[in-house]
């Protein structure tokens, strides 16, 4: 189960990558009406996006054959184009309602961000697995856990040094069978049984270094699981600002609108010390 979750991870960051492709060619070379294309860096600090000039909607090219203008900040003259089909697109890929709207640069962007997010995602997905693995090798080779123990239980033997004794989670039990049944010692003794764990179910960790270890490699397993869910949300956060950029590139290319916009906004994924997060840049030009 735990290499399928990989391998479906690698297969999203791996469609992105192709859908990304496949709306902007990254191997074209630019020509007249066709801006340079923007690069993408993912670095420990997050992700940075450079370009060989500024990002600006530059002057239109006409295509005479079609009718139309292709560029950066060119639009479509003498043609309407729906803001709900841009918004939409970018919602489904981040930066295609851009390049629906003329704005292939600025899509480019978005979709560059885009791949990024879904990249990060994959890593974390993966670096869970690893790590899940770590600490149950860890469990079976000093706790005598065996290779199979379902996850209560590895959580549970993460949460006492030992099943039996002092402060032991048996003896937990026995506390939690007497709260509950007080005047019932068949009760209780009914409770423990079902609930205690016994037999090859034992454990006992014996050093207490040891058993830190294993709550620290748990707990490492427990960031990369959340940092793969904050990387989902920063795709949502793409996905949002990508639709509502899109839709107002729109508004502005069918009231025939080529002034540089008055500032841009943008979002970007952040990586500092094993905590992920996002870097909102608002730019305005002046």
């Amino acid at each position: 189960m735990r290499a399928t979750r990989s391998q479906s991870a690698l297969v999203m960051v791996a469609a992105v990558a192709m859908v990304v492709g496949v709306c902007v060619p990254a191997g074209a070379e630019p020509t007249e009406g066709n801006v340079g294309y923007v690069g993408a860096n993912l670095a420990v600090a997050g992700l940075s996006l450079s370009d060989e000039g500024p990002l600006s909607l530059s002057d239109v090219a006409h295509d005479d054959a079609l009718g139309a203008s292709i560029g950066g900040g060119g639009s479509y003259k003498g043609e309407k184009k729906n803001p709900m089909v841009a918004f939409a697109l970018s919602c489904l890929v981040p930066g295609w309602g851009e390049v629906y709207a003329g704005e292939t640069t600025r899509g480019r962007w978005f979709m560059a961000a885009e791949a990024a997010i879904w990249g990060g995602y994959g890593a974390f997905v993966i670096q869970e697995d690893m790590r899940r693995d770590d600490y149950r090798e860890y469990a079976q080779i000093f706790a005598g856990v065996s290779s199979d123990a379902p996850e209560s239980y590895l959580s549970d033997i993460g949460d006492y040094i030992r099943s039996e004794g002092d402060r032991s989670y048996n003896q937990a039990v026995r506390s939690e069978a007497r709260s509950l049944f007080p005047d019932d010692l068949e009760a209780q003794e009914d409770y423990f049984l079902r609930n205690g764990y016994f037999g090859d179910l034992s454990w006992d960790w014996g050093d207490m270094d040891r058993y830190i270890q294993y709550i620290e490699l748990r707990r490492a397993a427990s960031r990369s699981e959340r940092n793969a869910f904050y990387m989902t949300g920063v795709a949502l956060l793409n996905r949002a600002l990508s639709a509502i950029d899109s839709a107002w590139m729109v508004r502005r290319h069918n009231a025939g609108d080529h002034a540089e916009p008055s500032a841009r906004l943008s979002v970007s994924p952040e990586v500092d010390g094993g905590v992920v997060g996002a870097r909102a840049t608002l730019e305005v030009p002046f």
